[in-house]
């Protein structure tokens, strides 16, 4: 499973935590894009991926059996289903993205992230308020991984 998070290339500088961007999702069934739809959505990227992050960080330790996230100014959103067998599907359109076990999709989403905020957010000015929560968001889901028990389900 892969999450990639990009700033759109037709946004101006300077950059800024409300810039527009996509989401890309493989997974082991099929993939998912918020690039190339009409009506376009791309999605404030800074603030989607910490709204992602966060809702990640309190469905995968609950008992809610399914958590939709939907991008900021936009129409993109993905579902994650609980299974039975503790593994999670990642849906986009109602369609299955991929399987996995909680632990598994939390390192592929915080892979995806850490790839995306490494190089974007020292562009942004510090007090800029979406590089502010993503980096909070970034260090909370950080040491949620590290606390979840390794699981052998799915992919």
């Amino acid at each position: 499973m892969e999450f990639e998070f990009s700033v759109d290339e037709n946004e101006a500088p300077p950059p800024s935590g409300f810039d527009l961007g996509h989401m890309d999702v493989r997974g082991d069934r099929g993939e998912a894009t918020s690039r190339d739809r009409t009506p376009d959505q791309a999605m404030m990227i800074y603030l989607s991926l910490t709204l992602l992050l966060d809702g990640l960080r309190r469905f995968l330790p609950g008992r809610d059996r399914s958590f939709t996230t939907s991008a900021v100014d936009s129409s993109f959103s993905l579902t994650f289903r609980r299974g039975k067998d503790g593994s999670v599907e990642t849906l986009h359109d109602g369609a299955v993205i991929d399987r996995s076990s909680a632990a598994r999709l939390a390192s592929a989403v915080r892979e995806g992230a850490e790839r995306f905020a490494a190089p974007r957010l020292p562009l942004l000015p510090e007090d800029d308020a979406g590089r502010e929560d993503l980096e909070k968001s970034l260090a909370e889901f950080g040491a949620f991984v590290t606390r979840l028990p390794p699981a052998n389900t799915g992919g």
